[in-house]
């Protein structure tokens, strides 16, 4: 054999020890990098260490979130798609607004009749037709009947609760219209409910578990994954507010499942390190971008319930909201009385329960377009990628996830999406073009009169965003209190980079062009919409999810509801 063909001979073998080598090796180069979505529940921008005004590596709450962000970028300017949990989702999962999915007004409430539709392509549809694995750990509210759950909808597998925490009753928290002791809050194992009432005593541990076991098998099996992480964390329980309003397991608190806020976020913090610490295990951090974001901001209302508006006050509404108008937590209404004129009530079976609440003025979160509903703490790691320890202020929103994850892979969409591929900006590419004069719509209900039942009212633009400029057509605090919207002509301008706090307005003789250009916009985006039923209206109690009707919904038994009083 002549030395040519030896050299060639040794040149094969190694090149084919070489792709045995890479099959095997759990930090295999996957061609197609892995995603992992982290999705917070309502919380706020300065609920998390890295962008507080006060942060601190001493007083952080939030240390493995934190590394997340010194290693990647933190957006500081991601917009929030949706003023509520439901369409938040929804923008997130298919990239368009939820006035084009249906996803409006208000939420999918535990009893709904429909969920996200199955037309709808999700992400994880994309991403399983391309081969990867798909999971889903944690809160789907797209839909708790079957046709509409997640393994549905594109995902592989699903460990989680339908709905937000405050859906139904646990044993230690009776809900108020939970008035015969069947509402309990389910858990789901793909469309199977396998607890109910859930435990939240050790719910962290096996969302974590979940996620990094979901991890080590997709490695294992050589597939690239989408782990979709759908934090149940920090929405609060159900109202009455009784002992505690948050809740989180024995590892984070005394009381567990009753907690403090802060626990029920040190609790999200730690299980978001669980599974950055299986990335570093698996070897495979370098093949996988991750995302972290919240779907909205903190439900001010439920005050120490809730998280922080930060520096997002809006000011100029507080100044201007009737001063005598109440805003009170969920299932509360307005009692005042001379000594207490923000007194709410909550009126069960057999006591009453009273709560101060807060002014309209102040409620300017969850459930709102105000700028503490609007901007969301984001962070995008991938190392080697997305040069670490940096931020910027570009304009970017929740619908843009779908379509960047599409670049990424490769994948042409099969629909016309609302958001767009911020790759560039998470690369911090120096020649990417810089979209000062990207525009965004706000959407909400809780208007006065409209075509849909009250209180919705009718589902409208209420402001947009042009670059730094935002304009409002209409003005109202959170969800549906009972100030009425203002409507704005010329609209009510600020520049919410330099004044956050939405305190000083623009003088609109200055910004005429601007203004006329909004406004055109928002024209032509209404007129792109294809309106068709609104989803979440329909509701039936034989909806309800239910273990088993002989033991009152409950996959446990329990002998006498002084247990769960």
């Amino acid at each position: 054999m002549n030395d040519g063909w030896k050299m060639t001979i040794q040149c094969n073998a190694t090149f084919i020890s070489f792709v045995i080598l890479s099959v095997l090796s759990p930090g295999f180069a996957y061609s197609l990098p892995n995603v992992i979505l982290f999705f917070a529940d309502n919380l706020g921008y300065s609920d998390i260490g890295a962008f507080s005004a006060t942060f601190t590596s001493s007083s952080t709450k939030t240390p493995n979130i934190d590394k997340l962000a010194a290693e990647g970028i933190k957006l500081n300017n991601w917009n929030s798609a949706a003023a509520l949990c439901s369409a938040s989702r929804s923008a997130l999962l298919t990239g368009k607004y939820p006035v084009r999915t249906g996803v409006f007004p208000g939420v999918f409430k535990p009893d709904a009749e429909n969920g996200l539709s199955p037309d709808e392509i999700t992400i994880a549809e994309y991403l399983k037709e391309k081969g990867y694995a798909t999971s889903i750990i944690g809160k789907w509210h797209l839909g708790q009947r079957e046709e509409y759950l997640p393994t549905n909808q594109g995902f592989d597998e699903w460990y989680g609760i339908p709905y937000h925490m405050s859906g139904g009753s646990i044993d230690s928290h009776l809900c108020g219209f939970d008035t015969n002791g069947t509402m309990w809050l389910p858990l789901f194992e793909g469309t199977h409910i396998i607890e109910q009432p859930v435990d939240l005593t050790n719910l962290a541990q096996r969302y974590a578990a979940r996620g990094r076991e979901f991890i080590r098998k997709s490695v294992e099996q050589n597939n690239p994954f989408f782990l979709y992480f759908p934090f149940s964390h920090v929405h609060q329980l159900c109202a009455p507010q009784q002992s505690s309003c948050q809740w989180a397991s024995s590892q984070f608190s005394r009381n567990s499942p009753n907690a403090t806020f802060y626990d029920a976020v040190e609790e999200m913090d730690w299980i978001t390190g669980e599974i950055i610490r299986q990335l570093d295990e698996s070897n495979i951090a370098h093949e996988t971008l991750v995302i972290f974001t919240s779907d909205n901001g903190p439900w001010l209302a439920e005050q120490s319930c809730s998280g922080s508006k930060g520096p997002f006050l809006g000011k100029w509404f507080l100044d201007h909201a009737p001063s005598d108008c109440t805003a009170c937590p969920h299932d509360y209404y307005p009692s005042p009385t001379l000594d207490r004129p923000h007194r709410c009530i909550f009126e069960g079976e057999d006591e009453l329960w009273e709560i101060d609440g807060v002014k309209c003025g102040e409620d300017v979160g969850l459930g709102s377009c105000w700028e503490a509903n609007v901007i969301m703490p984001g962070i995008a790691r991938w190392p080697g990628k997305i040069p670490s320890g940096t931020e910027t202020t570009e304009m970017v929103s929740t619908l843009d996830v779908v379509p960047t994850i599409l670049a990424l892979t490769d994948i042409a969409p099969r629909d016309v999406l609302d958001g767009m591929n911020i790759l560039p900006v998470l690369y911090q590419d120096s020649e990417r073009t810089v979209y000062n004069d990207r525009i965004l719509y706000f959407w909400r209900d809780g208007f006065q009169e409209g075509p849909l039942p009250p209180p919705y009212g009718r589902y409208d633009v209420v402001a947009a965003k042009l670059g730094r400029i935002k304009a409002w057509i209409y003005t109202k605090s959170s969800h549906y209190n009972p100030d009425e919207e203002v409507y704005h002509d010329p609209p009510l301008l600020f520049d919410v980079l330099s004044d956050p706090a939405e305190a000083h307005p623009l003088d609109p003789v200055d910004y005429r062009d601007v203004i006329e250009e909004i406004l055109l916009k928002i024209e032509e985006h209404k007129e792109s919409i294809t309106w068709g039923n609104p989803l979440t209206i329909s509701r039936d109690p034989k909806y309800l999810p239910c273990s088993n009707r002989q033991t009152s919904c409950r996959s446990h038994f329990v002998t006498g509801m002084e247990e769960i009083q």
